[in-house]
């Protein structure tokens, strides 16, 4: 069964983000963010629309876009309270955002706590 999550950045406008249908949980997708996606290649994953799953590159991830022809995906959020409040509609568990300060953060759904991702990581792996 499929984890899904919704992965957002924030720019001056708003934010822009795109569905993830695999390994959502935080030890998986959230690592490979934390890792591996600062801004410059997190606004490249972004440009991809939705994907099938994140990967450590930018080539390697799946994208329904790119890789299938499928419509590109994005939607978009007034900022990072409305990303938490509303991003969970599509049926994601896990909302992360890189945030204008470079910061990532998660939110699990059914939780009205958004994480540092960094210390979300550090929880799990203590």
């Amino acid at each position: 069964m499929a984890t899904r999550s919704r992965i957002a950045i924030e720019t001056q406008d708003g934010i822009i983000s795109i569905y993830c249908h695999w390994d959502g949980h935080i030890e998986t997708n959230g690592k490979i963010l934390f890792e591996n996606y600062d801004r410059e290649k997190t606004e490249q994953l972004i440009a991809l629309g939705n994907i099938s799953s994140l990967d450590k590159t930018i080539e390697t991830t799946e994208a329904y876009h790119r890789d299938q022809g499928d419509d590109l995906m994005q939607k978009l959020y007034l900022g990072v309270e409305d990303l938490y409040e509303c991003g969970f509609e599509s049926g994601e568990e896990y909302v992360y955002c890189l945030t204008k300060d470079n910061v990532w953060l998660v939110g699990k759904y059914g939780s009205n706590n958004v994480a540092v991702l960094k210390e979300a990581l550090e929880e799990i792996e203590a």
